[in-house]
């Protein structure tokens, strides 16, 4: 977020995501469900690389 320039307000805005909930994921006192990771990685143009052996699949390509 830092090397893009958008705050944390910013970024609730444009995912729809409660600010307070942003920073409990950022600091880690709160898990972030595959929706929410992914509508904020879609917001900051990002794409998730898993670690060798880690399948990761959006929740829309599970049928949810």
């Amino acid at each position: 977020m830092n090397e893009q320039g958008i705050s944390i307000k910013s970024l609730a805005t444009k995912t729809g995501i409660n600010h307070s909930s942003i920073t409990s994921f950022l600091t880690g006192s709160r898990a972030i469900s595959n929706a929410n990771l992914d509508l904020m990685l879609d917001a900051l143009g990002l794409t998730l690389v898993p670690k060798k052996g880690f399948t990761y699949v959006k929740d829309e390509e599970k049928g949810e």
